[in-house]
């Protein structure tokens, strides 16, 4: 019995040609940010840091346009649309200070901040799951 259970959770892992397998990008996204509790605060030194980078699959810089937003749903918050030039492979910004869009969302709700990257026409969804905290 143990045996056949073995193989079927083998089975199951293995991909099928022409079934629903994930096809591999051409472009390489990785989100990161401070941690995952940002501060809404009408302070100017209250903070939150996130980084954004972009490679190729060989891990050479592309041109991108990067749309960075926070969603709930179907409810999306933009916060920037930023365009990098061929020879920059990462953007890094803070949010935060006394105008911040962390004052107009929703405190204590589970929230995704995400990056979406298109290049080489391709779209890449990146998320980092965030509460935002009251200061």
């Amino acid at each position: 019995m143990l045996r056949y259970l073995l193989f079927a959770a083998f089975v199951g892992m293995v991909a099928v040609p022409g079934a629903d397998a994930a096809v591999p990008s051409s472009i390489r996204v990785a989100l990161t940010a401070q941690n995952h509790h940002p501060r809404a605060s009408h302070s100017p030194s209250v903070h939150w840091s996130y980084c954004v980078r972009v490679r190729t699959a060989s891990g050479a810089s592309v041109a991108s346009r990067i749309r960075i937003q926070v969603v709930s749903g179907r409810t999306a918050w933009k916060i920037a649309v930023i365009s990098l030039r061929k020879g920059y492979d990462h953007w890094c910004q803070a949010i935060g200070g006394e105008a911040s869009i962390l004052n107009t969302l929703p405190i204590g709700r589970k929230l995704i901040f995400q990056a979406v990257v298109t290049a080489e026409g391709v779209t890449v969804k990146r998320n980092w799951p965030i509460v935002v905290r009251h200061d």
